[in-house]
């Protein structure tokens, strides 16, 4: 085989190896966390060209994992049964340093009527309410944890999607539950362009 054909099955190898190592999948039962467990974003060393130079390699959109965590109503505060998850969320960007973490804080729609509502009720106020956005503190109670956890903050983005994404009814308390939520993925790039579109970044 010539040093052209060998450097180019070197690559190939690279890729697969790369995406395969990002990418075996196991499912929560409890349906509310889906993650991935990378063994290795780089299953062999960076492949050379003939002066022994690092080639580059373009890595797919395979190389993504997902958080949801779930929170009381009204609440920012993360529950402790989510750490596990989002710990996993530090080792994957600890093998995969190019890799940005996005995450979007939700509230319920009773969660944000109520929060309008004292808004419009402090009008006769001498000094008014800074209405808070539940929403935002939601996505930045995770990368505070994040942070703690010495992943950078500028590898963290964070988005306000208020109630306008409902993954559930909210008419009834079971529905209002499942979107007091944050939604996060760790991603070599956007693939929620829509989502991201609809939401307010911070």
């Amino acid at each position: 085989m010539t040093k052209f054909g060998a450097t180019k099955v070197t690559t190939a190898l690279f890729i697969i190896g790369v995406v395969s190592g990002c990418q075996s999948a196991t499912v929560d039962s409890s349906a509310s966390q889906v993650t991935v467990a990378p063994s290795s974003c780089i299953a062999e060393p960076p492949p050379v060209d003939k002066n022994g130079k690092p080639m580059i390699v373009t890595l797919e959109d395979k190389l993504s994992m997902e958080l949801r965590v779930f929170f009381d109503r009204d609440s920012s505060d993360i529950k402790d049964k989510y750490n596990s998850q989002l710990n996993k969320i530090v080792e994957f960007a600890n093998r995969c340093s190019n890799l940005t973490f996005f995450v979007q804080g939700h509230t319920s729609k009773p969660e944000q009527q109520a929060i309008e509502e004292k808004t419009l009720n402090s009008k006769g106020l001498r000094q008014k309410l800074v209405p808070i956005s539940l929403a935002s503190a939601r996505a930045q109670s995770i990368k505070n944890y994040l942070v703690n956890l010495d992943l950078p903050a500028h590898r963290i983005r964070t988005f306000d999607c208020s109630a306008d994404n409902p993954i559930a009814p909210n008419d009834t308390e079971e529905g209002a539950i499942m979107n007091q939520r944050a939604f996060g993925w760790i991603s070599a790039r956007d693939r929620y362009d829509q989502i991201l579109l609809d939401c307010r970044e911070f």
